[in-house]
């Protein structure tokens, strides 16, 4: 049976100084960086996932939807956090990207709404019939509480986590927390111990 790590838009844009900053998002990441150099080698894969949308996205307001321009195609907004991809290579750990609102006229804010990523997915837990999986990412209420629920579609036999301390929060923390455990999805609030990295 496999563990695997889904990282959820650890991009630059939803960082302080990005054009979506989520408060907080930049220590938080800095942290999973330095949690991945301690418990990075107990997962068998880790995927990170990545908004990739062009510049006519439909979520953008000047296209009429509710958030500013990020993480556009090739941008440096969309680009993964460089201590995290340090972090990946430095340490030889197993991982790869996985795209979601790459169209125009589709909101993703969970990975397994893209059709590719999910059949992607779908063949992980098919091949290494995984057990467990842990999600922590960006942001807690939105692209990561929606991946994390939609997961128990594909992984309806694993067992699922999120780790609470590497997920910074928009807005609506305690509302979130409960629509995970109402889900049969353990949050886990915190790691003993924090490890940070510059």
């Amino acid at each position: 049976m496999g563990k695997i790590l889904i990282i959820v838009d650890a991009q630059e844009d939803f960082l302080e100084g990005g054009s979506l900053a989520v408060e907080g998002a930049r220590q938080k990441m800095n942290s999973l960086a330095g949690y991945l150099v301690v418990h990075g080698k107990e997962y068998d894969g880790i995927y990170l996932t990545a908004d990739w949308h062009l510049p006519s996205h439909c979520s953008f307001k000047e296209n009429g939807g509710i958030w500013s321009s990020h993480c556009v195609q090739f941008s440096k907004g969309a680009a993964i956090h460089q201590p995290l991809l340090s972090v990946l290579n430095g340490e030889k750990l197993d991982y790869c990207v996985l795209t979601k609102g790459c169209d125009e006229d589709h909101e993703e804010y969970s990975v397994f709404k893209n059709e590719k990523s999910c059949e992607y997915l779908k063949n992980i837990n098919n091949h290494m019939q995984i057990d467990t999986v842990d999600f922590c990412g960006i942001a807690y209420d939105y692209c990561l509480k929606d991946s994390a629920l939609d997961s128990k579609k594909v992984f309806t036999n694993s067992k699922i986590r999120v780790l609470k301390e590497f997920c910074p929060c928009i807005e609506k923390l305690d509302e979130t927390t409960r629509i995970l455990e109402d889900n049969n999805i353990e949050v886990i609030n915190h790691i003993p111990t924090s490890w940070e990295v510059e």
